[in-house]
């Protein structure tokens, strides 16, 4: 039985018994695997542990049955195998934000949680064997915040304000950066590792290729950083966290809303011990962004999606944040001599923080470079998905509609200098600056030298050397990273890129093959 064939029986297998009492390891003996090593397969699939997974539905199943029928709570508790209505209405508030007293009353409020289908796409005959696509599409906006408790916020500072002076912080040109701040973090817990790319490997930054679902890419959407700054993805935080040896606990923000206190607490606690707490997007950001007839438009974001450090606090809740657009960007005088800018209520609509939790008892680098290679099928073959911007495509159908973008002369004819100028970055250069930002190949170097023993390395890495020779030929057609404009109206110019990007879609096809082909010879 191959793994999607396993993958559908286990889903099914779980909807079949969500009323029944069942655990991990009945999924997976049902579909004759270790339970450990299906634990993590259903994981890096679906972006879901298989407990979360059996929970999620189940209260997304409870939620139902409460506003649809007159059962009483303690029944549809019992029913969905919690022990006690204490324990049901626990979970069902953190799962729906409302209590089940409150669902019948207010029942458009509630959460529903779809079962998850795994499909493989196959497109025409003969040649059918390269054209498959696994498509695979996780329900990330479910994913539970970890529960209070865990922050161990402690009593109020007894310090009125504090910063964080020594830290490293976020560079505008980093371009990955929710990396950069995973790496700040690990470098305050004494992890050595310099390099904010290497945390790029256990996001899947170093490994997505995405662009505008549009051809023409209608919306503007940007497409230069990776998938961390477009989707919020909380799971990926926790494994780069392993990675650098700690636990990771995510408060999200209908946490916060509900114990505001509690979460300024701790975030002062983990200040004081000079260690910067995550966020991913940051709220009441203002940036400058154009300049026209002597006049400065200033933007307010709310939030600022990308990941950032909270490094400081003041008596009134002000915190100071590190974020990545830098000076240049910023109001004048409003980063101080530490990197940071003084932001007010910006918790209220941040997507979640990150606080850094316990040390891990062992950290198993040979396991977690596994876990990176076996997850790369997935961010090469995603279905359209609506990010924070607008819908986005993957892998080979993202180079092919970055391609035919430019062989559309339309989108490039008629334009004045600043018009061609205005456009280029997000029909062009953005995806290009991504591809450019990704370390894929240097990571399957070091995997491979590391650990010869892991055989999908091996098998990928000429397959990602092809894939930096494409980026580099692209580098050397246009004179560098930038397209000059001239050469951007040459309808051959433009051509001779698409060429290059179509080539670039087939490798994906090729290492999403490989991996078949590396499972069959098992």
């Amino acid at each position: 039985m191959n793994w999607i064939q396993s993958l559908t029986k286990a889903i099914q297998y779980i909807e079949s018994n969500l009323t029944h009492d069942i655990t991990v390891n009945d999924v997976a003996n049902h579909v004759y695997a270790s339970n450990a090593h299906y634990q993590r397969v259903f994981s890096l699939v679906t972006g879901i542990t298989i407990g979360d997974y059996i929970r999620n539905r189940r209260l997304s199943l409870a939620g139902q049955d409460l506003l649809l029928s007159k059962n009483r709570i303690i029944d549809v508790a019992m029913k969905y195998q919690y022990d006690s209505q204490e324990s049901f209405s626990k979970a069902f508030t953190r799962f729906h934000g409302i209590t089940p007293h409150s669902a019948r009353k207010q029942g458009h409020r509630l959460k529903y949680f779809r079962p998850l289908t795994i499909n493989i796409v196959i497109q025409g005959g003969f040649d059918m064997a390269s054209n498959r696509e696994i498509l695979s599409i996780a329900q990330y906006s479910s994913y539970e915040s970890d529960p209070m408790e865990k922050l161990l916020a402690g009593a109020e500072s007894p310090r009125v304000s504090n910063k964080i002076k020594e830290y490293k912080k976020i560079e505008p040109w980093q371009n990955y950066f929710l990396c950069s701040a995973i790496c700040s973090v690990g470098l305050k817990l004494g992890s050595g590792i310099d390099d904010y790319k290497f945390y790029a490997n256990f996001t899947g930054d170093n490994f997505t290729y995405l662009y505008s679902e549009e051809v023409g890419n209608p919306e503007n959407l940007q497409c230069d950083s990776g998938v961390t700054s477009y989707f919020f993805v909380p799971q990926f935080v926790k494994k780069a966290y392993a990675a650098f040896g700690y636990d990771c606990i995510y408060i999200s923000n209908s946490e916060i809303k509900k114990d505001f206190r509690a979460v300024m607490n701790a975030i002062k606690t983990s200040v004081d011990k000079d260690i910067p707490v995550l966020a991913w997007g940051m709220g009441n950001v203002t940036c400058s962004m154009t300049e026209a007839n002597g006049m400065i438009r200033w933007d307010r974001y709310d939030p600022l999606s990308e990941g950032c450090l909270i490094g400081g606090y003041d008596e009134n809740d002000v915190l100071y944040v590190n974020l990545y657009p830098g000076p240049e960007r910023l109001p004048e005088d409003s980063v101080d001599e530490y990197g940071y800018s003084a932001i007010t209520n910006g918790l209220d609509t941040t997507y979640g923080l990150f606080f850094a939790g316990e040390k891990l008892s062992k950290t198993d680098m040979r396991q977690n470079y596994q876990s990176v290679i076996d997850s790369i099928p997935t961010f090469l073959t995603l279905p359209p998905t609506e990010g924070n911007c607008g819908m986005y495509v993957f892998g080979k159908t993202a180079f092919a509609t970055w391609a035919e973008t430019l062989e559309t002369d339309s989108f490039f004819e008629n334009k004045t200098d600043e018009q061609l100028n205005g456009i280029c970055w997000n029909l062009h250069s953005s995806p290009y600056c991504c591809v450019c930002t990704s370390s894929a190949y240097d990571f399957f170097k070091g995997v491979t030298e590391q650990y010869p023993d892991l055989t999908m390395a091996a098998t990928l890495l000429p397959l990602y050397k092809k894939m930096q020779d494409y980026k580099d030929a692209i580098w050397t057609i246009q004179g560098g990273f930038y397209t000059p404009i001239d050469k951007l109206r040459t309808h051959e110019f433009r051509v001779q890129i698409a060429d290059i990007l179509r080539k670039m879609g087939g490798v994906c096809d090729e290492i999403v093959m490989a991996y078949g082909e590396v499972s069959e010879t098992n």
